[in-house]
């Protein structure tokens, strides 16, 4: 019979649960693909909104050219509320998963005092999970770039092994003044001097 440390490392073996498979290194370029399918929104047109991967994969971007919501003198009701529909499809190989680890949003507003924003974003794996929503706010007396980051964290949810997976991508800017007669405020999420507007980090894992 084997000895008693045989045993006792064969119980501990066969009780310690199996270690999750550890992030795999960014597949080749050639082997992970993006495709823009559908744009629809009050914020976007087809023409005014580009995506990308980053050239080491571990990222993709959505850049748009005419993102901008605005409230006060001169602007429309409907001005005031714009929003992005937008579906990508990210083909990997089939022995990889990948996920959306977190999501860097970047625009600019001018802000009048009084005035305000708000940046509504969702993004879902179509077939799985929720979708990943979040909401920003924006103070009056503002007139800079902003950036916001939303952050995956313990809720990472990796595609499935063996398929490309289409991303649903929605977001919504507002703007609001105090008044109908207030000098005008807005918020962009444009692309401006080659800067993209938003941003997502991507992992890998194996199958």
């Amino acid at each position: 019979m084997p000895g008693m440390p045989a045993i006792a490392a064969l119980l501990l073996s066969a009780t310690m649960p199996t270690p999750a498979p550890p992030p795999s290194a960014v597949p080749p370029g050639d082997q992970v693909t993006i495709e823009k399918l559908t744009v629809n929104g009050s914020g976007c047109r087809a023409d005014t909104v580009a995506v990308a991967l980053s050239s080491d994969k571990a990222a993709f971007t959505v850049m748009y050219s005419a993102y901008l919501a605005q409230a006060g003198s001169g602007a429309r009701n409907q001005d005031q509320r714009r929003t992005c529909s937008l579906t990508v499809r990210l083909d990997v190989p089939p022995t990889l998963r990948y996920a959306i680890t977190a999501v860097d949003y970047r625009g600019f507003a001018h802000l009048e005092p009084g005035a305000s924003a708000t940046l509504a974003a969702r993004y879902h794996f179509q077939g799985s999970g929720a979708p990943a929503h979040s909401v920003h706010s924006f103070a009056g007396g503002l007139d800079d770039n902003w950036q916001v980051t939303d952050s995956a964290g313990s809720g990472i949810v990796f595609s499935s092994c063996g398929q490309g997976r289409k991303v649903d991508i929605d977001t919504e800017l507002r703007a609001s003044a105090h008044r109908a007669d207030a000098p005008i405020s807005h918020i962009t999420m444009d692309s401006t001097d080659s800067e993209v507007a938003s941003t997502y980090h991507l992992a890998y894992r194996s199958c």
